[in-house]
């Protein structure tokens, strides 16, 4: 008992069933599909018959059209469609655009329904949003409402050693907000020593080699808010690490003195030779490397005998300098 598609000869499949009961014969398809649709025919003995198979697609509905949401900043936004059949492909668009997942947007079917979530929403997620199946769309529109700006963790006292690096740092309800930084009334502005960063909600003025003349008092304004804070900033005790030695040379030859502090210091020391200061020049190099201070004599006669002395703030060494006859 053939049976046939067409010309094509029909087997017994996943799809389909060829069988006998009495007389009668069956060719059974069971999930009919589009590619089903045709003419039939069975061939049994030296007879045939033919028959017409019409395949009707499901007419795709909305069931449940998307809705306009209105949610806060930080919030999360779910929009749901629901279709009037299973195992439909659909797409999500924003503002003419196709949403693609990440970390922070979802797509998911469930049967007939299906969602889009945001979470964590900004004000610039606010639009259109649509969703499409085949030739069926619904629409909705998402309003975020920002909230409103607030400091969430104020600026606090802090106390630095000099020359370190000192941190202020306040924290903020919102990303989406400028803040402007007072030290007393005077407003600041980024330099080499200053720097002012915004990173998300937190906000931060950072100062480099800080001095004791950066005491005071610090204001962030962000909107109508204000956040103070006080900044008390040690001195480093600046004391004599490596004392000058006495130093014994022959005229002309050259005399050198070194010795050691235990911070850098900004301002140039004072160095004196019999009670006379000396200056940079032709005979006389004067050095400073850090902590290290140098002074030499590129020549030297029997006159120049007596006393040196290195001088910077309360830090003070001094030592003998004798020149012999050549």
């Amino acid at each position: 008992m053939p049976a046939g598609q067409g010309t094509v000869e029909l087997k017994p499949g996943k799809n389909s069933r060829i069988y006998s009961m009495g007389r009668k014969r069956y060719c059974q398809i069971l999930e009919a599909s589009l590619a089903n649709a045709g003419t039939y025919r069975c061939d049994t003995a030296d007879i045939s018959t033919t028959c017409s198979l019409e395949v009707y697609e499901h007419v795709l509905e909305l069931v449940h059209e998307l809705e306009d949401l209105y949610v806060q900043e930080d919030q999360n936004a779910v929009f749901m469609c629901e279709v009037s059949l299973e195992d439909v492909a659909g797409e999500w668009w924003k503002d003419g655009h196709r949403i693609r997942p990440t970390s922070t947007v979802k797509t998911r079917t469930e049967g007939t329904k299906h969602f889009l979530l945001m979470c964590n929403v900004t004000a610039e997620d606010s639009g259109e949003i649509r969703f499409v199946a085949k030739d069926i769309e619904s629409t909705a529109y998402l309003e975020v409402e920002e909230l409103p700006v607030s400091i969430v963790k104020p600026l606090r006292d802090r106390t630095a050693l000099e020359k370190h690096r000192v941190i202020l740092e306040c924290t903020v309800s919102t990303p989406r907000c400028v803040a402007t930084w007072y030290r007393g009334s005077a407003e600041l502005a980024p330099s080499d020593r200053l720097e002012l960063l915004a990173d998300g909600c937190s906000h931060r003025l950072v100062i480099q080699q800080v001095a004791v003349e950066d005491e005071g008092t610090y204001r962030v304004e962000i909107g109508e808010h204000t956040s103070e804070a006080k900044l008390l900033v040690e001195a480093q005790e600046l004391v004599m690490v490596r004392e000058l030695e006495d130093v014994e040379v022959r005229a002309p030859d050259a005399a050198c003195f070194r010795c050691e502090v235990s911070v850098a210091i900004d301002k140039p020391p004072a160095w004196t030779l019999n009670g006379e200061t000396l200056q940079s020049g032709p005979l006389v190099r004067l050095e400073s490397q850090g902590t290290v201070h140098k002074l030499t004599l590129k020549r030297t006669d029997e006159e120049m005998s007596g006393t040196v002395r290195f001088t910077t703030g309360k830090a003070r060494s001094s030592s003998t300098l004798r020149v012999h006859a050549e």
